[in-house]
């Protein structure tokens, strides 16, 4: 079983290999990355198929004029093709990128053109959360008001999407020369969230996603992954949460422990954090805005615990300073990028690996997601 575009698309190129195949493959990249550490057996993915809750498609046009909306093109520079199907989201998704490419083929509208700033369309992206088959809907175009869209276009956009009404949100991301980008959002249709639910250790946790809001793409192989987070430690005490997204681990874990301090960059996350702490009964929860290795810094408290989810390229130099400087009895690093986290764990001497867990999070692609468990040497 495999796509129509396995030959094109940069995305999933592995689906035409034996699903056995794939994981024996990432099983020998994370054994030969933490060499000689044993690693434990990868937890595949129960549902390989069909399983992403958010994807992000592109609009482009070619110099005759042709207009496409879907995925770049594997190898190129920012080609993209015309998306007909997609096998690792739900059917909903190709069918919605049909009825907005149809709503495009008949207007006048441009796909943005990044080197000459000019054009309108930009991205499309789509959710449809697992647990309660809410969607969302988030288009984005170009902040240059030469091509601005039409309150005309925008109803026709709207109507395109069909009923029921998915949440419908237009960004306009403004680029200006020697200025940060910048971000504009407004709300279209349909309800001004969504909501997902979170099954893990017999709990329920129910989110409210933002536009913007980062949820894990897998639902349910997130549900799979922190659970067995939270079975490789002992969760006791006061736990940090760094680079703690929306919280989500926070909130799992302040069911389990003292109290749990989350950091977070990005300002939108810490506001979504807060609300779905609410939502969910959780006073026992801190939530700190900015960067992680500078709020360390200003912290003088001593977790039992550190949990560590950072980008693909781990932890800068001031974080892993101030991680060692904690002298948490254990740390859990999550990553999606066992190079740089393997790199990372080099920097903490006075820690030990205890457990290697890899996870199939994202089927058919060559992503990873490894767990690391580290407790501190008692010399």
């Amino acid at each position: 079983m495999y796509c129509a575009h396995i030959h094109e698309c940069g995305g999933c190129r592995f689906q035409d290999t034996d699903y056995s195949v794939q994981l024996a493959q990432k099983q020998r990249v994370v054994s030969e990355i933490f060499k000689p550490f044993p690693v434990e057996s990868i937890v595949p993915c129960a549902h390989p198929w069909r399983y992403r809750n958010k994807m992000e498609f592109s609009f482009s046009q070619n110099k005759a004029g042709e207009k496409f909306l879907g995925l770049i093109l594997r190898g190129s520079r920012c080609k993209v093709f015309n998306l007909k199907e997609c096998l690792i989201a739900s059917s909903w998704f190709a069918k919605t990128v049909q009825s907005v490419r149809a709503w495009w083929e008949k207007s006048s509208l441009r796909a943005y053109h990044f080197h000459k700033g000019e054009g309108s369309l930009r991205t499309l992206i789509l959710r449809e959360v697992k647990h309660t088959g809410d969607r969302m809907v988030l288009l984005t175009v170009s902040g240059n008001p030469n091509f601005s869209l039409t309150r005309s276009a925008l109803h026709g956009f709207v109507e395109a999407l069909g009923t029921p009404s998915p949440s419908i949100f237009l960004r306009i991301q403004q680029c200006l020369k020697g200025s940060p980008t910048q971000f504009y959002e407004m709300h279209l249709g349909g309800n001004t969230h969504i909501q997902e639910e979170l099954h893990i250790d017999g709990r329920r946790l129910f989110f409210n996603i933002s536009p913007t809001s980062f949820f894990q793409p897998n639902t349910f192989q997130a549900e799979t992954l922190y659970a067995k987070a939270l079975a490789m430690i002992e969760p006791q005490g006061s736990v940090f949460d760094l680079y703690a997204g929306t919280a989500t681990i926070g909130m799992i874990l302040a069911q389990k422990v003292d109290s749990v301090t989350a950091i977070e960059l990005n300002p939108h996350a810490i506001f979504d954090a807060q609300a779905n702490a609410a939502l969910n009964g959780i006073s026992n929860l801190q939530l700190l805005c900015g960067d992680v290795g500078k709020v360390l810094n200003e912290l003088h408290a001593m977790p039992d615990i550190v949990f560590v989810d950072p980008p693909r390229v781990g932890l800068d130099v001031r974080a892993l300073q101030n991680v060692h400087r904690l002298h948490s009895r254990q740390i859990l690093y999550i990553s999606c990028n066992p190079t740089t986290q393997a790199a990372n764990i080099l920097a903490w001497p006075d820690y030990q690996i205890v457990k290697i867990q890899p996870i199939d999070q994202f089927p058919h692609t060559p992503h990873i997601e490894n767990i690391v468990l580290l407790e501190r040497n008692n010399s």
